[in-house]
Parts: structure tokens; sequence; C-alpha cells
């Protein structure tokens, strides 16, 4: 059993662990914090699919445009968990239409996500207490893009503590896909968005990798089908995001009154996403000085990680 301590005014005190006591709890509490499985945005819950599919737990999308099917259990996962999530996603990928109607009746949909109804991409997010060894090596052998994450409560008082691990697929295990999944990398930008707006977009992705090595953050950068983002555990802090066919632009997590009010020579504030709270910047040259917006990355990284 895991036992958490909390250090704080030179005294030790001892979490105690707070289950959820079903999975209509644990689903309220994560539909309530989405933050807690990263920068996703929740559009329904208990999705009805069909008696023989049964009934996925919620339905979001990510900063990538993925249809995420998350599905919670409230007790240690063993395999089990795959081939159900496996058939949430079939039917998700082979009934666009009945995915694209609960889009539409969403009251509040994340702002600059466009879905490609035609050739939908599907993620899952399996959520649970724990999960076996078993599952993340069986998890490869799965054609869609997967997150396991283990989610526990703890309290000391009247005080709550989540703790959030997102397992790694095993090592060396050798990948039977059911469905292709494709690598993003600067030669797929290149085919998409041209070589001149890809060297302009690869420039500002490494200008600020120097930026942040040399703050001393420990912030890996991912390239994603439409963004490359810096991230604290499962949160983007900042990210370089395709605008367009050859536009691009830089997106902070920031509070909206620290960005409006910016007047820059090389980046000038657009818009402000308040789905994902991001202050999203557009460059006024070709290659802009990522300096002037140094301020920003440095409130982005205390905004979120609450380090500094």
């Amino acid at each position: 059993m895991q036992t958490l301590y909390w250090k704080i005014h030179g005294e030790t005190r001892t979490l105690v662990e707070k289950p959820f006591q079903s999975e209509a709890e644990m689903e309220k509490y994560i539909f309530a914090n989405p933050d807690l499985l990263g920068d996703i945005y929740i559009i329904y819950r208990q999705i009805k699919t069909g008696q023989k599919q049964g009934i996925p737990d919620m339905l979001a999308v990510d900063q990538d445009a993925r249809i995420c099917i998350i599905e919670l259990k409230n007790q240690p996962a063993d395999e089990d968990i795959l081939p159900q999530a496996l058939g949430y996603a079939i039917w998700a990928e082979t009934n666009p239409d009945s995915v694209k109607a609960i889009w539409l009746e969403s009251k509040q949909k994340p702002e600059n996500i466009q879905i490609d109804w035609d050739k939908l991409d599907i993620r899952l997010i399996l959520v649970a207490p724990s999960f076996k060894n078993t599952v993340s090596r069986m998890a490869g052998k799965i054609g869609y893009p997967i997150d396991l994450v283990q989610i526990r409560r703890y309290s000391f008082e009247e005080n709550e503590f989540i703790s959030v691990e997102f397992i790694d697929e095993q090592p060396n295990t050798k990948v039977t896909t059911t469905k292709g999944v494709t690598t993003w990398d600067w030669d797929y930008y290149e085919t998409e968005h041209g070589q001149e707006a890809t060297a302009q977009f690869r420039k500002a992705v490494e200008s600020i990798d120097v930026l942040v090595k040399k703050k001393g953050w420990n912030l890996p950068y991912k390239l994603n089908k439409y963004y490359v983002g810096f991230k604290f555990g499962s949160r983007v802090i900042f990210n370089v995001t395709w605008g367009g066919t050859y536009a691009w632009k830089l997106k902070f997590k920031l509070p909206k009154n620290l960005a409006v009010s910016f007047k820059g020579q090389d980046w000038e504030f657009q818009t402000y996403d308040d789905t994902f709270g991001e202050a999203i910047f557009r460059p006024l040259k070709k290659s802009p000085d990522i300096q002037e917006l140094e301020h920003f990355f440095v409130e982005s990284y205390k905004h979120v990680t609450g380090i500094g």
C-alpha cells in the first residue's frame, strides 16, 4: 500500500488515502477537474453507443483535435479493460456522425478546434487507481493512442491531495496494431505546411528549447499533429501551434489579464482561449525574437507549476 507524507512547517504529516466511493463519484470528480488528465475538454458524459458496445464514461477533445474516449475504473484495472476500450474506439471511428451529433449538441465547444469528421482521430484515456503490469504491455498492441492514468485521492484534515501518474508503455514491446498510428515529425510538417513555414516554426521551437534549458526547467517537448508542446507532467505550459497551412502562433497558459494589454515589435496578442486558458500571440515577422515574450514564458511556468 502506498503512503504519502506531507512536509509542512518543519512537520511531517501522514496523508490517508481517501478512495472514491463509486465510479459515479470518481466520474463526477474527473468531470469537475478535467485538468487532472492534461489538456482536454470534456464535451459529454455517459455517451450511449448501443446495447452491445456499452456506455463509455466520458467523451472529450484534446488540443490535437482528437476525440478522447475516457473510461474509468474505481478499482485496480487488469487487461479486461482493453477490449472494452477498443470497442468504444471502433464505435467512434465507424460512427463519426454519432460523435459529430454529440459535438454539435454540446453547449460549450472548445475554441480553435477543427475536427476532421472524414478522418476521425481517436485517443483512449483509461483511468484507475492502479493497473496490472500486463495492461501497459498489452496497450502497445492496440493501434490507437492510449493513456493509462493512475489517480488516487488522499486527505489530511480538510485538505485533499490527488496523485496522478501517467503509466508509460513497457519498453521493447513488439507492437501489432489494428490501426496505423502516425508519427508526427518535421518531414510531416514540411509535407503539410511547406519548407519555409516549417523552417520558421522549427526555429521558434528550438529557440524556446534554448530558453527552457537556460532557465533550468525540465520541460520536454513533443511534436504533435497541430502543435509542439512543452510539457510539465501532463500539462502543456506553452506551445508553438499551426494556425493554418503556413501560419503559426505561440500559446501560453496565462491568466487573461496578463496578456490582453501586450504590445510588441515582433509579436501581437491575438486572442484568449477560455477553454484551455491560453493566451495566443502571432508573429509580425518571419523570424521574430522570442526574447520579447520571455516574461510570458516565465509567468506561464509559474502559473502551471506554482514554482517561482
